[in-house]
């Protein structure tokens, strides 16, 4: 499951056009006074994937800490393939002063009593259905003085979630619906959970698009992996009356861009403040 997921995941992110420096931009306002105070600036990344926006955020951290002190990034991710890419990533990156510290394990059975100056989710919160709350909490405390609590996600308009209500609702699998719709966790429902607690926060959302021009390339691998991400489902046996079904559903939503086919999948950021 692991290979399978890190190999499609490869694929989306070849093809998302995704806007990772208003996160930076966000969590700047909140650190750039702060991180002088600490002697360790510490960071725990939480299902990071391969870590292309981890090597932003680490360059981004770097211009803040001054000699002497000492950055620590925690990076918790369960999927083997991705803490693999994840090494390589930092290392092709050329990465240096920092100590790594790698846990093979899932957030929700992390253990650790380090406190923390940022903490972010980034596009990774999808994977812990109706966990949000306890870990939106959990962080909090994990947070020093002055650290920042940052997840980011899809919006509710982003038309993937569109894709796989269809989808449910093409093959009429009752348990895919309800394992689907689950998952479907969207700036919309985060900010209720986030409001019913009480929190404070900001909150900035930002166009994004996947091309998925490959989808409609006639035996293209890389767009059968996107049609089985879009999906959340493995096509692969599908018959070919239903592969074109869903085939017509991308291509209803699809916005024609300098040629390309585009989904829009904007995107949302959360920043909270330890209170």
């Amino acid at each position: 499951m692991y290979e399978a997921y890190a190999s499609s995941y490869t694929i989306f992110l070849k093809n998302w056009q995704v806007k990772r420096k208003i996160a930076l931009e966000m969590l700047e306002q909140h650190l750039q006074s702060s991180l002088s105070e600490q002697t360790q600036v510490s960071v725990l990344s939480v299902g990071p994937g391969p870590g292309e926006f981890d090597k932003q955020l680490i360059d981004f951290l770097q211009q803040y800490v001054a000699e002497g002190q000492a950055l620590k990034y925690v990076v918790v991710e369960p999927n083997h393939i991705h803490r693999q890419i994840f090494e390589a990533t930092m290392q092709s990156a050329g990465v240096s002063g920092v100590h790594f510290e790698m846990h093979p394990t899932s957030i929700e059975d992390f253990q650790t009593n380090e406190k923390f100056d940022c903490i972010h989710y980034t596009h990774s919160i999808y994977h812990m259905p109706g966990q949000e709350r306890r870990l939106i909490l959990e962080s909090l405390n994990r947070l020093k003085d002055g650290g920042v609590l940052v997840i980011t996600l899809d919006t509710e308009e982003a038309v993937i979630f569109t894709l796989i209500t269809k989808y449910a609702e093409v093959v009429g699998n009752d348990q895919y619906w309800q394992e689907g719709s689950s998952q479907m966790m969207e700036s919309k429902k985060l900010r209720e959970i986030i409001d019913d607690i009480g929190l404070s926060y900001k909150f900035e959302s930002y166009p994004e698009y996947l091309d998925v021009s490959a989808c409609f390339e006639q035996n293209s691998e890389e767009g059968k992996v996107l049609m089985d991400f879009l999906f959340q489902a493995n096509l692969r046996d599908a018959s070919p009356e239903l592969n074109q079904q869903l085939l017509s559903l991308v291509d209803k939503v699809a916005i024609e861009q300098n040629g390309r086919k585009m989904l829009y999948l904007p995107a949302g950021t959360f920043v909270m403040p330890k209170q």
